[in-house]
């Protein structure tokens, strides 16, 4: 008896728990690139994030490069972005997926920041815009 109930409450618990993490977004949905996103182009240095290194490319045309530097890992990437509403999406170029261990799947805006969602949905650190 005391079995089933564990297991139902067991139950219970993990299906509230999804409910709790059901409309949290870790991608951002692909749009097309459209000129009015432009206000986002510039050359980005992630800060927030212990000793790891990163910044982000962001051209006029729709085209991304990227690179991130952890220990020994090193991680480079081009391909294309898109902003969708308050979210700005990377898709890395076929060459470069295959390789990628670490890379942001949502750009969340922040006034001139781009605040990081990372692969396993933590979100940590923010791209800052470089000062000219």
């Amino acid at each position: 008896m005391n079995r089933i109930i564990f297991r139902l409450c067991l139950i219970l618990a993990l299906f509230h728990a999804s409910q709790l993490y059901a409309n949290v977004e870790s991608v951002c949905k692909e749009v097309r690139f459209q000129l009015a996103d432009n206000a986002w182009v510039g050359h980005y240095y992630l800060e927030g994030v212990m000793e790891v290194g990163s910044e982000l490319l962001l051209q006029p045309d729709g085209k991304f490069k990227w690179y991130l530097a952890v220990g020994a890992l090193d991680q480079y990437a081009e391909g294309t972005w898109w902003k969708n509403g308050t979210c700005i999406g990377l898709k890395a170029a076929p060459q470069y997926r295959q390789y990628l261990q670490i890379f942001p799947t949502r750009l969340d805006l922040s006034e001139q920041d781009l605040n990081v969602t990372w692969p396993d949905g933590r979100q940590k650190g923010h791209y800052v815009l470089a000062s000219p």
